[in-house]
Parts: structure tokens; sequence; C-alpha cells
């Protein structure tokens, strides 16, 4: 099977491994949510030991709260938090972190493009390296390909180190919470978790490269790609490598 065409991969098992949370960033995403949702526990509870959800509305205005709070009804381990207003995918990845209890964590948007039974590839990276990050491997979207690389070129040249995020990756809490500290990772947009694994790649920490499908949205169009927010991605970068060259 080729993989533009694969499905996600499948576990027959329990995975030995560590805990971990699936922080999931939802705005507006009422029409999306419940069928991610939906896959993403019905996989977890099948396969990964110790785990759980948490859904970070982040100011929607349509009934995506409410749709994660059913979920929560339904299983203990589903929690949901909310901000007044939007405040980008960044703000959201640092109140999920600051509310995750496992031992390791993922975040995953709600719209549903990357599944969360592709864990079933991540997890077994965590035997080579401490985070695992993903490529597309059945990405044929021109902007996708063009924004990859151009994340790649910008990030060598704000900080030296040149590594591939595409999809989603396994993090460790602590380093992120206890080690880098989230007040020290400033982005509120998606380059909150490019400068958090170039941290902790400075830090020395390891890193491992897994491939993973990429879905279409089924319901509504991506909110990351938009002339403003790249302008306001680009500023971000900016800053990240004046902070990196400011005397300590």
């Amino acid at each position: 099977m080729s993989a533009i065409n694969r499905r996600p991969p499948k576990a027959e098992k329990m995975f030995d491994c560590p805990s971990i949370t699936v922080i999931v960033l939802a705005y507006n995403e009422e029409e999306n949510l419940p069928k991610m949702l939906r896959e993403s526990v019905d996989w977890l509870r099948g396969h990964v030991p110790l785990w759980e959800i948490v859904v970070v509305d982040d100011g929607s205005k349509d009934g995506t709260r409410a749709v994660a709070d059913g979920f929560a009804a339904e299983d203990a381990r589903v929690k949901v938090l909310s901000h007044p207003t939007n405040r980008g995918m960044g703000a959201g990845m640092k109140t999920g972190i600051a509310a995750a209890t496992s031992e390791y964590f993922t975040i995953i948007a709600g719209d549903g493009q990357h599944p969360t039974p592709e864990l079933a590839v991540l997890i077994p990276g965590l035997d080579e390296a401490e985070i695992v990050t993903t490529y597309h491997s059945n990405a044929r979207e021109l902007h996708r390909r063009v924004l990859s690389w151009g994340f790649r070129r910008a990030m060598k040249w704000a900080c030296g180190i040149d590594f591939t995020l595409e999809g989603i990756y396994l993090f460790p809490r602590r380093v992120a919470v206890e080690e880098i500290g989230l007040a020290n990772v400033p982005p509120d947009t998606f380059f909150f978790s490019f400068e958090l694994i170039a941290r902790a790649l400075q830090g020395g920490h390891t890193l491992t490269v897994r491939p993973m499908i990429v879905r279409r949205r089924e319901h509504g169009t991506s909110k990351v790609v938009s002339v403003g927010r790249i302008r306001r991605i680009g500023g971000e970068i900016l800053d990240f490598r004046r902070r990196l060259r400011r005397p300590q």
C-alpha cells in the first residue's frame, strides 16, 4: 500500500510506554471535534496504559466547548479548559502543557488532520530518543512543502539548529515545564513548538523523526495559513534570534 493511501497504523496490544497527555487545540471545531475525540479516546483506551486528553477551547464561538464537555462527562480522563478569547495556538499549547500530568505530551489540532492513532508510529521512537517529531509521508500540497522547507531554513538561521517538524510530536513534560520553563518560550503561534524543541536540543536532549500521514479536513478551512499569521510568525522568529543573542 502506498504511503498516500495507507491507513493509520494498528497496534494489536497495549504499548509499554510512558504516560501520555494528548493536548487537543480547538477553535470553532464543532463539526470536526466529535469524530476526532471519539477516535482519540477509543484508540488511547486500547493502546496506552496511562493517558489523558486535555482539550483547550481557544475562545470558540460555536459549540466546541459543549462537544468537549460531552466527552469529559463520559470519561474522567478527558479534561476541558477554555480561553475567554482566541489567543493563538501557542497560547493553547502552554495552557495544555501546564495542565498536563503525564510524563509525555503530544499536541494535536481538533480538526482531525493529524490522527491520534499515528502515535503508534511515534511511541517506539522513544526507545531511540527523548523527543520524537514527524514528517508528512503523504503530503502533496505545495503550501505544506513550502512551509516545511521555509521553517527549517528559518530555524537554521535563527538558532543554528536544523530539525524536521511537520506533524505531531512527543515531548517530555518535565523538560518543558521544569527545565526550559513555559514562560521562557513566549510565542503564541504554532512557532511555540519549534522554539520549545530548539531549546531542548540546545540543552543536549536527543531527537528522532518518524513518518506520519496527514488527512484533509472534513469541515471548514485551515486557520493556520494566512498572510497575517505568517507575518506574525516571522516576527516571532526574529524575536527568537534576538533573544538568543542578547547578553545574559
